[in-house]
């Protein structure tokens, strides 16, 4: 599945929305990540003053990054058996470590439209200041990111 530039773009602000909000709070490393979700919505609330509509389109990308969330742990503790055992062999079994990337890969390409429509809804409800606000604040995170990896 190709994906165009937009929904990149869409996917990559939304990730960086949702790993950026949590960030910039360095005291919250603790509790479930649907307690982290519902602070995340309740900063993103109060920064952006959303109404009620775009709360609930807020809500909606919540879920769905939760939602993607467990799909991709569920079957964690069987991966990290198969590699466990793939790496005890004296040779990689190639053919497996792909299949495993092929399940993860196929686990994202099916929910990336989903996503990327959630994100889409709720940064097309947003007014031209509110979307200044947000660029500004993902501009701000993407550019702390880069000086710390670089």
């Amino acid at each position: 599945m190709k994906l165009t530039r937009r929904n990149i773009v869409f996917m990559t602000g939304g990730v960086l929305l949702t790993v950026g909000v949590v960030a910039c709070n360095h005291g919250m490393h603790f509790g479930s990540a649907e307690e982290r979700g519902e602070w995340m919505v309740q900063k993103v609330t109060n920064e952006l003053e959303l109404d009620q509509t775009q709360q609930a389109r807020l809500a909606v990308v919540k879920n769905e990054f939760l939602d993607m969330r467990k799909s991709m742990r569920s079957d964690r503790e069987q991966t990290r058996t198969d590699v466990l055992a793939m790496l005890n062999q004296p040779t990689l079994d190639r053919g497996k470590a792909n299949a495993i990337v092929g399940q993860y890969i196929e686990k994202v390409n099916s929910r990336s439209p989903v996503i990327i429509d959630a994100i889409g809804n709720f940064y097309d409800s947003l007014d031209d200041a509110q979307r200044a606000e947000l660029t500004a604040f993902i501009e701000h995170k993407m550019e702390h990111h880069h000086r710390w990896h670089h």
